[in-house]
C-alpha cells in the first residue's frame, strides 16, 4: 500500500481516539479509580515486585541495542532503533505537557503512591515507550532471531549426513539411500516448521505480555490511570506503525547513500549539521511554549499545590512550583532528551566514516579479548567527561536543560558517533564493519570509490591475518 495512504490511515486512527478519549475522560478515570483502589486491597510481596519489574522493563530494550551495536553487524538498526525510541520519549513529554494531566496518586487521596513520578501522567510514557521498544526489539535489532533455531537444525542434519556418508572416494548411490535422505529432509523440514512457529508464539506472547502488564502494573502502582495508559498504548502503536511501514525503508537507504564512500561528503555535511540544530531549536522552542503555557495560563495555584504537595509527601522533598523536577518543568527538560540524535547525525557528519554492513561478525571473531576490551573501554571512557555535568543543580529549569541535559543528550550521541571511531582509528583498533569505517587520509582526497574502500579493507586484512 501507498506510504501516504498508510499516513494518512494511521494518522486517522489516531486522531479517532484522541477524540474518544477526550469524551470519555472523566468515564476512564472513574473506572480507573475503582480497578486502582481494587488491586491495591492487598499488596504481597511477591505481586509488588512483579508489577516494579514490568515497569521497569523499559530499562532491558536500550541494553539489548548497545550489545548489538558492539557486538552485531546490526549497528545502523541499532542507531535507528536508539533514535525512535528517543523520538517516543520526546513526544511523550510533548504530549504531557499539552495535556497537563495529573497522576491518579497527585488527586485521589485513597490511592497509594507506591511509585513518585512527579511530572504530568498524560499519556503514559511507560506504556507508549515499552510498547515501541519491545516491538521494533525484533524487527531492527533482531530481525534473524527466527532463523536461529532453523539454521542450528540445518547444521546438525548436515553434520548426520556427512556422518553417514562414505569417505573412500566415492558415494554408492541407490534408491535405499535417496529414500532415507529424503525421509530424513521431510522429519528436519517438520522439525524446523515447528520450532520456528513456536519460538514466533514465545515471542509475540513475551511482548504482548509484557506491554500489557506495564500498564497495569502503571495503575497498580498509582502514577496512571487507564486512560492514561491506553493513550500511551494508542501513540506508542502509531509511531511504531508509521516507522515500520512509512519511515524506515527510505530512511536507512539513505543513510546507506550518505555513508557510500563514492560520495563527497562536504555537501552533506554543510547541510545536515546546520539542519540539526535547527530541527533540535525547534524542539526545544516548542517545549520552552508549551512551559510558559502552562505556568501562566493552565496554572491553577490551589490544585497545583495539592498535586505538588502529594509529590512532596511521597518523595519526602520541598518542591515548589518552581522546582525544576516537577510537572510541567520535567516534562521541559526531558524534551531536550532529543539532543542525542542531533548528536548522532554532527558525529556521523563530522567522521565522514563508511557503513558496510556483514562485514563486522567476520572480523569480531578474529579478534583477541583483549581487544575487545579495549574497543569498549574507547567507547565507554569518553563518558566519563559528561559526569561532571549530572551534578549540576539550579532552581531555574532553563539553566539545568542548558547547562545539564542539553550537554549529557548531544554528547552521548556525539560520542557514539563521532569520538568513538576516530579513537578506533587513533588507536588501530578499528576492524572491517565497524560504524563508521575510517578510511586513511589519502583515501579522502579527491574523488572518492568503493574501491578505495575495498582495497582499506584489504590492507585491514593482510594485517590481521598476519597479526592474528
Amino acid at each position: 500500500m501507498n506510504k501516504i495512504i498508510l499516513s494518512i490511515l494511521y494518522t486517522s486512527l489516531l486522531i479517532a481516539y484522541i477524540v474518544i478519549d477526550i469524551a470519555f475522560n472523566d468515564e476512564l478515570w472513574d473506572v480507573s479509580k475503582s480497578f486502582a483502589l481494587s488491586m491495591q486491597k492487598s499488596i504481597p510481596v511477591f505481586e509488588q515486585l512483579v508489577y516494579e519489574f514490568f515497569s521497569d522493563i523499559v530499562f532491558i530494550p536500550p541494553i539489548a541495542a548497545f550489545y548489538c551495536f558492539i557486538y552485531d553487524d546490526n549497528k545502523l538498526n541499532s542507531l535507528l532503533y536508539l533514535s525512535v525510541v528517543v523520538t517516543s520519549v520526546t513526544t511523550n513529554e510533548i504530549l504531557k505537557n499539552i495535556y497537563h494531566q495529573a497522576r491518579p496518586y497527585m488527586i485521589e487521596p485513597e490511592i497509594k503512591s507506591l511509585k513518585c513520578n512527579s511530572d504530568y501522567g498524560k499519556p503514559s510514557g511507560h506504556s507508549q515507550n515499552s510498547l515501541v521498544m519491545l516491538i521494533l526489539m525484533p524487527v531492527l535489532l533482531f530481525p534473524s532471531i527466527k532463523q536461529l533455531r532453523r539454521n542450528k537444525v540445518q547444521v546438525e542434519f548436515q553434520e548426520n549426513l556427512d556422518k553417514g556418508e562414505s569417505h573412500s572416494g566415492y558415494t554408492i548411490y541407490s534408491i535405499k539411500t535417496s529414500e532415507i535422505r529424503n525421509s530424513q529432509q521431510q522429519v528436519n523440514t517438520n522439525i524446523q516448521s515447528k520450532c520456528k512457529i513456536a519460538m514466533k508464539l514465545m515471542l509475540i506472547i513475551f511482548i504482548l505480555l509484557s506491554i500489557v502488564m506495564t500498564g497495569i502494573s502503571r495503575i497498580f502502582l498509582g502514577v496512571h490511570s487507564l486512560g492514561q495508559v491506553i493513550l500511551g498504548w494508542v501513540w506508542g502503536i502509531y509511531i511504531t506503525l508509521m516507522y515500520i511501514f512509512v519511515i524506515h525503508d527510505p530512511l536507512k537507504q539513505y543513510i546507506l547513500k550518505l555513508l557510500n564512500p563514492q560520495r563527497n561528503r562536504l555537501e552533506e555535511i554543510n547541510h545536515f549539521i546546520p539542519m540539526s540544530f535547527f530541527l533540535l531549536l525547534i524542539l526545544l522552542g516548542l517545549s520552552l511554549g508549551l512551559l510558559k503555557l502552562n505556568s501562566l495560563v493552565y496554572y491553577d495555584k490551589q490544585d497545583m499545590s495539592k498535586w505538588i504537595a502529594r509529590i512532596n509527601e511521597c518523595q519526602s522533598t520541598h518542591y515548589t512550583k518552581d522546582s525544576p523536577q516537577i510537572l510541567f518543568n520535567s516534562c521541559f527538560q526531558l524534551t531536550a532528551i532529543g539532543a542525542v540524535i542531533t548528536g548522532l547525525l554532527v558525529g556521523a557528519m563530522l567522521a565522514q566514516g563508511s557503513y558496510e554492513e556483514g562485514l563486522f561478525n567476520k572480523w569480531r571473531q578474529k579478534l583477541p579479548k583483549m581487544q575487545h576490551f579495549k574497543r569498549l573501554l574507547l567507547l565507554l571512557l569518553p563518558y566519563l567527561f559528561l559526569i561532571p555535568f549530572l551534578f549540576i543543580q539550579s532552581n531555574s529549569v532553563v539553566i539545568q536543560l542548558i547547562c545539564k541535559i542539553l550537554p549529557l543528550s548531544f554528547g552521548a550521541g556525539f560520542i557514539i558517533n563521532g569520538v568513538f571511531p576516530t579513537l578506533l582509528r587513533r588507536f588501530n583498533l578499528q576492524i572491517p564493519g565497524d560504524f563508521l569505517f575510517l578510511c586513511q587520509r589519502k583515501y579522502l582526497l579527491g574523488d572518492q570509490s568503493q574501491n578505495s574502500l575495498y582495497q582499506q579493507i584489504k590492507e585491514y586484512n593482510d594485517q590481521y591475518q598476519h597479526t592474528l
